[in-house]
């Protein structure tokens, strides 16, 4: 559009310029060269002034619009890991979700053991433990496209559209072994890493915070079971008794 108007004000700015230095000499009224002169820049400079000011104003939109996009990212992004943060994790969920295809399922991934490793080994040696995982998690993200976040602390939560249980699973297992094989080292510090998945999976009516509930409710079973394991969420079925 810019350059749309660019073209335009200096299409009629040449037509003006001819228009005005062109008028007949011989016309009964003379018109002197100072008032050609003077009629060319009455012409001439708004037309002129025009494409300079529509593109600095343009330049000014487009600064703001970025200036917007980056406050938004900071916004929805957690700073230590670079994931979504609770919020942006959210947001960006409610525009993966296709009602069409309602199906979907959600894991919950905690690491285990997060404050003794936090009390042994120090507060930025968790740190880097906690952007570790949010590494692993990024790249088979990437790899399965699906989307991760940090839900706080040491828990982060991942939505996968158009997965059902058994994929879910695998691929929750998947993540599991290998965090499970990761090395964390800081500052001649090292440990090994592992993490606990809680996953559910669409039914019926479900909706994400349901998903969300129940994956966390998964988590808590795989932490009391040993940790360092992957449980889905198994409904419970009421039977009538006839």
């Amino acid at each position: 559009m810019t350059l749309i108007a660019v073209s335009m004000s200096f299409a009629i700015t040449l037509v003006a310029m001819i228009y005005v230095f062109g008028l007949d000499p011989d016309a009964t009224v003379k018109v002197s060269l100072a008032y050609k002169f003077g009629l060319a820049i009455t012409v001439v400079a708004p037309a002129l002034i025009c494409p300079f000011t529509s593109f600095k104003i343009a330049m000014t939109i487009r600064e703001r619009d970025r200036a917007y996009v980056e406050l938004r990212r900071l916004a929805d992004t957690d700073q230590l890991t670079g994931l979504l943060n609770r919020r942006g994790f959210d947001a960006a969920a409610e525009r993966l979700i296709d009602l069409r295809n309602p199906r979907m399922s959600v894991l919950m991934i905690d690491i285990d053991s997060f404050k003794k490793l936090n009390d042994s080994l120090g507060h930025e040696f968790g740190d880097a433990a906690l952007v570790q995982v949010a590494a692993i998690l990024r790249d088979v993200a990437q790899a399965e496209n699906f989307i991760v976040g940090r839900q706080g602390g040491e828990e982060f939560v991942a939505l996968l559209p158009g997965v059902s249980g058994p994929e879910a699973v695998s691929i929750a297992e998947r993540l599991r072994e290998t965090c499970s094989q990761t090395v964390v080292e800081y500052q001649q510090k090292s440990a090994y890493l592992a993490v606990s998945i809680g996953v559910s999976t669409h039914r019926k009516n479900s909706s994400l915070s349901q998903l969300v509930s129940e994956a966390d409710s998964a988590l808590y079973r795989a932490k009391q079971a040993g940790r360092n394991r992957v449980v889905l969420h198994q409904p419970i079925v009421s039977l009538r008794v006839a």
